[in-house]
């Protein structure tokens, strides 16, 4: 069976979650077969899904595109990210609803050492976007990227006592390990319903923290494309412009916004709620999803440590 999810061309830590724990847990049953897919971490059942003969579906979530074809292939669950996911894809019978990343801790121990009041992780998208890096300088916060290796962003999560996050996994992974965690939005593309999804999964609401955006703009584009660019913001803002057109990003943040900006998210962290799951709740679904995939799979992942 061959373990089916999304690998981003820059790296995503919640993607890339995926290759470094499936093939710990399934180890040598895992192989090239794409007639049997094992549908990993990531919201990840819709109509992209290749065809096989049988869907063994580990976790994965709703929330982009059309819904797969359910006739197509013998379809299997060990557990879905949460209720949302298990409503949309017509599943009655009793799974455990919990997304992959929980596991992680179990596998990926790390000392506690706090280093920072607290750490942001944009989108990934938003990382490529906007200019977070300089927005957390001017804060005089830890930026986290999601684009860094599983192992080197857990370390700098766990340096923070707290962390505001655009990325989901960004929270899922802090609430995994018990780190205190604040949902924030800055750009439109923030997926509610897969927040939502996972939210719902223990018992929690999301209310997002609204920020505005930051722009790279044209930062690296060659002068021929800059032109271009700028021709085209005149355009759009005249009212000419054409929807077969690229999109354009607006000009690039200035200092003075970025400053606004860096100024919210410290003033968010200061004077606004933080959540975190109940820990008992989180152990015994955690436990139930263990257990899930031991009877799937014939495997033996052990007991949960008990300070996971």
């Amino acid at each position: 069976m061959k373990l089916f999810y999304f690998e981003a061309p820059e790296g995503n830590v919640g993607d890339d979650l995926n290759k470094w724990l499936w093939p710990q847990i399934l180890g040598d049953k895992l192989d090239d077969n794409e007639e049997h897919l094992v549908i990993g971490i990531g919201t990840l059942l819709n109509h992209k899904i290749p065809p096989a003969k049988k869907y063994t579906v580990l976790t994965s979530g709703v929330g982009y595109g059309d819904m797969p074809n359910l006739s197509q292939g013998d379809w299997d669950y060990v557990g879905l990210r949460g209720p949302l996911s298990k409503q949309s894809m017509s599943v009655t019978e009793d799974i455990s609803l919990l997304d992959g990343a929980y596991l992680l801790p179990h596998f990926l121990k790390s000392s506690r050492v706090i280093k920072h009041k607290f750490g942001y992780v944009p989108h990934v998208d938003s990382v490529i976007n906007g200019l977070w890096e300089e927005t957390a300088k001017i804060g005089e916060f830890k930026l986290i990227d999601p684009r860094w290796p599983v192992e080197k962003f857990i370390n700098e999560l766990l340096s923070c006592e707290k962390v505001v996050t655009e990325a989901m996994h960004g929270a899922i992974m802090a609430d995994a390990y018990g780190v205190p965690w604040q949902p924030t939005k800055a750009y439109d593309y923030i997926n509610d319903f897969k927040w939502n999804d996972w939210a719902g999964s223990l018992d929690m609401k999301i209310a997002f923290n609204i920020i505005e955006p930051t722009w790279k703009g044209d930062q690296g584009e060659s002068i021929k494309r800059i032109l271009i660019n700028n021709v085209k913001r005149t355009l759009k803002f005249a009212g000419l412009a054409s929807a077969d057109w690229t999109p354009v990003q607006p000009r690039q943040s200035n200092a003075d916004h970025l400053k606004m900006v860096a100024d919210k998210i410290n003033f968010n962290a200061s004077n606004l709620p933080f959540q975190v799951s109940d820990k008992e709740l989180r152990k015994e679904k955690t436990a139930l999803l263990i257990k899930s995939i031991e009877d799937k799979f014939a495997v033996s992942i052990g007991k949960l440590d008990s300070d996971v």
